[in-house]
Formats: structure tokens, C-alpha cells, sequence
């Protein structure tokens, strides 16, 4: 069972998610915005990470900049209604790794998220993750 943070301003959305990743068997952790998000990774490192990128506050592209120059590796997945080309490629070169779309497939969603917890069972978990994020 993996421990995944989801970030997202849209409660409905996140009901949606938390649900369909529980009944995955994944243990769920909610964060209404990027503030949020990142208090709840300083309490309790995640296995994988899916953030919305439109939020008030601290948004999907600054939450990801914070995490990778902090040294962690932790598995991001942004989402966004932002679809532009250059969108997906600036969430990719500061470190995310997947940009969905909305609207997404709750399925193909899960089955992106098994894909990398997948790989970093492979690779050891990763040594730099979650509570090593700085503060600020």
C-alpha cells in the first residue's frame, strides 16, 4: 500500500480521486492548495505526489520547483486544464514526472501512478524524499 498526497483546489475532484486510489488500496492524504500541500509533506513523506496546477497561493509549478530544488525526488504527477505544449514542458523540465490534462481517465490516472510507484520500488524508494523539503 502506498501513501499518495493529492493536491487540488476542486473538493469534488479530490472526493473523486481519494476514493478511486483508496479503493486501489492506496492510503490517501488531501490538500486543498499548494500551502496545504506542503505543510502536509512536512508532517508525513509520500510515496507519490498528484497536484493540480491552477491553485491560489502556492501553485502546481512552484510546488514542484520547491521539491526538486530541495533535493526531493519524490514522484509528481501534475494535473491541468492548462493543455498548451509549452505548459507540459515547463511542468516536465522542473521536474514533474507525468502532466495530465483535464479531462483525464480516473483509469489510465491509476494505472500512471502504479507505473511509478512501480519504478521507484525498482530504483530503492529513492533516498531524497518528502521531509527533506526546506521550509519557506
Amino acid at each position: 500500500m502506498a501513501h499518495l498526497l493529492l493536491i487540488d483546489d476542486d473538493v469534488a475532484l479530490l472526493d473523486v480521486l481519494s476514493l478511486s486510489f483508496e479503493d486501489a488500496g492506496h492510503l490517501v492524504t488531501r490538500a486543498k492548495d499548494g500551502t496545504e500541500g506542503l505543510e502536509r509533506l512536512r508532517q508525513r513523506a509520500p510515496d507519490l505526489i498528484v497536484s493540480d496546477v491552477n491553485m491560489p497561493g502556492v501553485d502546481g509549478f512552484t510546488l514542484c520547483r520547491k521539491l526538486r530544488g530541495a533535493g526531493d525526488t519524490t514522484p509528481l504527477i501534475l494535473l491541468t486544464s492548462r493543455d498548451s505544449e509549452i505548459d507540459e514542458a515547463l511542468g516536465l523540465e522542473l521536474g514533474a514526472d507525468d502532466y495530465i490534462s483535464k479531462p483525464f481517465s480516473t483509469r489510465v490516472l491509476l494505472a500512471r501512478v502504479a507505473a511509478l510507484l512501480r519504478r521507484e520500488e525498482l530504483r530503492g524508494g529513492g533516498a531524497a524524499k518528502g521531509a527533506r523539503l526546506v521550509q519557506g
